[in-house]
């Protein structure tokens, strides 16, 4: 018998003949025709086999995946980023980065295939150049969005490379939007692929996964988490299907690995850790890839800007959350300047041989959780009293902070929350903060 996905196959075989023939006849424009050639065949192929992944329903009880995000063996640890991310990228990022073993050289990371885990079509394919501080080029980063099922999508991001054949597949870069500038560059498509294909290399990645049919995760400000697609296509001069391609619901993110096979969830969800393997996630919830914005609460993200989009690719904010490792520890996530945080509240003076520059950290604090009105988990700042944090550290190793933060939530008039945060270095510990807690005029407003 002769079905239709075989007169469908045959149909992409005459165009892709056709044009490869155009490619002869007219030389000079061969490139751009054998590439384009590769994009039709695909995108054919791919509805020959059933139609878009997105309009297919997802099995019920199976899991969406059916295979590994990389080799295993080639993963030293998972670190589940939970809401609260590195200085200057997007908040929040309620994913998981796969970390690789150590390579040949110190502090080196060991280069790992990136695999499809299951059937799905590449819907959109973004490629950004990164840079130094000084504007000079390190290299490429990729991102790779699919399409599984009607309710699942997911995404690869920071691979160092994507496969030569994805790329002639969906027509060469030549076929890729920049966004305002060649530093950012992306195309919406439909490339289908197979359980166990190669995506990319990468000596670690990020994987993000959202379930449409989960119930949204509820926040206080939802509206800063979305992206208007039409208006940043008018902005980047960008087709609108393309910009709704690459945007995400992220409240509806989940943890990427509870979507793995039933035998190979276990071990994977036991790298969970930090970057260098060195601490082991802790707690029934491991993952930790829920939003941490608490409506009500001081936990969660606060922005400077009262109308900020976190949305966008600079924020300037703090998050407030339980460590993604440890919940026992709470941190401050910096992406932006609290200006009473100053250079020597958490180094020594120069004076005393430090050479570290005269700046405003932009890093993270951490500590541990307490009771009572001082080191109180963010999730339990519900009512508007000043509250103090001590033994605050840099990062999880770094030097103790000389002094201590005083954090207070309000409301204003018009009913909108308010974070206030001012570090204070005229006492060492909160017992001798003097009563009752204020500010002196130095704290930074945050805003929900």
């Amino acid at each position: 018998m002769f079905g239709s996905g075989d007169a469908t196959r045959l149909a992409a075989g005459v165009l892709t003949a056709a044009l490869f023939g155009a490619a002869i006849a007219w030389p000079t424009a061969g490139t751009r025709v054998v590439e384009r050639a590769g994009a039709i065949a695909a995108d054919t192929l791919s509805r020959a086999d059933g139609g878009p992944m997105a309009e297919r329903l997802c099995a019920i009880g199976e899991p969406a995946f059916s295979g590994p995000f990389a080799n295993i063996d080639d993963v030293l640890s998972i670190s589940p980023l939970g809401g609260v991310t590195a200085p200057g990228e997007v908040l929040p990022a309620p994913y998981i980065r796969i970390n690789t073993r150590s390579g040949d050289k110190a502090f080196e990371r060991r280069s790992t295939q990136a695999l499809a885990p299951a059937k799905a079509d590449i819907v959109a394919i973004e490629r950004r150049i990164l840079r130094d501080p000084y504007g000079r080029a390190l290299g490429p980063s990729w991102t790779v969005h699919f399409r599984s099922c009607e309710k699942i999508s997911f995404y690869y991001d920071r691979l160092d490379q994507i496969d030569d054949s994805i790329l002639a597949r969906v027509g060469g870069l030549r076929a890729f939007t920049e966004f305002g500038t060649p530093d950012h560059m992306a195309i919406k498509t439909i490339a289908r692929v197979n359980t166990g294909d190669i995506i990319g290399t990468s000596d670690g990645f990020d994987v993000g996964l959202h379930d449409l049919s989960a119930t949204p995760v509820a926040l206080a400000r939802p509206e800063r988490y979305r992206t208007d697609a039409f208006a940043r296509a008018a902005v980047f001069d960008a087709a609108p299907d393309l910009m709704a391609a690459i945007n995400m619901d992220t409240s509806r993110a989940r943890c990427a690995i509870d979507y793995l096979p039933r035998d190979t969830k276990d071990s994977w969800a036991e790298k969970l850790g930090d970057s260098w393997g060195i601490r082991r996630a802790k707690g029934d919830n491991a993952c930790r890839t829920a939003l941490v914005d608490t409506p009500g609460t001081a936990q969660g993200a606060w922005f400077t800007d009262a109308a900020h989009n976190a949305a966008t690719t600079k924020v300037s904010a703090i998050a407030l959350s339980p460590d993604a490792i440890d919940p026992d520890r709470l941190i401050f996530a910096l992406h932006g300047k609290l200006a009473s945080l100053t250079t020597n509240l958490l180094y020594p003076p120069k004076s005393m041989g430090n050479d570290v520059a005269d700046k405003t950290p932009t890093d993270f604090l951490s500590f541990s959780k307490g009771d009572g009105r001082i080191n109180i988990p963010f999730a339990e700042v519900n009512d508007t009293a000043p509250y103090c944090y001590q033994r605050v550290r840099s990062n999880f190793i770094g030097p103790l902070m000389n002094g201590v933060i005083v954090l207070q939530r309000q409301e204003n008039k018009n009913g909108q929350e308010l974070l206030k945060i001012e570090a204070r270095g005229d006492v060492t510990s909160c017992i001798d903060l003097k009563e009752p807690w204020s500010f002196t005029g130095n704290e930074t407003v945050f805003y929900r």
